[in-house]
């Protein structure tokens, strides 16, 4: 079973990490985690601030749920989970069509 969901990969610097993930570095945290991130379709990054950039990433994933996955990169530690934006999102739009599906049973 595979399933696309948004993902999240917060980059924030530190005393130990003075520089931000470059696409490169991002490409290759995803390739340690192939097992289980299976296809990348989008990648996009936002600043959260200056010190602070939030990556969102369209993938497929093996499975329904993805817990969060960590993965240590030049020394530094970086997760990546479901992003909770996109979560909500979707959950709320399964539950407009359950909702829908129960006035059509009314009718």
């Amino acid at each position: 079973v595979t399933t696309e969901k948004f993902l999240l990969l917060i980059d924030q610097l530190s005393v130990d990490q003075k520089r931000h993930l470059t696409i490169k570095d991002i490409g290759i945290i995803l390739e340690r985690l192939s097992s289980k991130i299976l296809d990348v379709e989008r990648l996009d990054r936002e600043s959260e601030s200056d010190d602070c950039y939030n990556w969102t990433i369209k993938a497929t994933i093996r499975g329904d749920v993805l817990r969060e996955l960590g993965v240590i990169y030049n020394g530094n530690y970086y997760a990546i989970s479901e992003h909770p934006g996109y979560k909500e999102e979707s959950e709320e739009t399964r539950e407009d069509v359950e909702e829908e599906e129960e006035e059509d049973d009314r009718l």
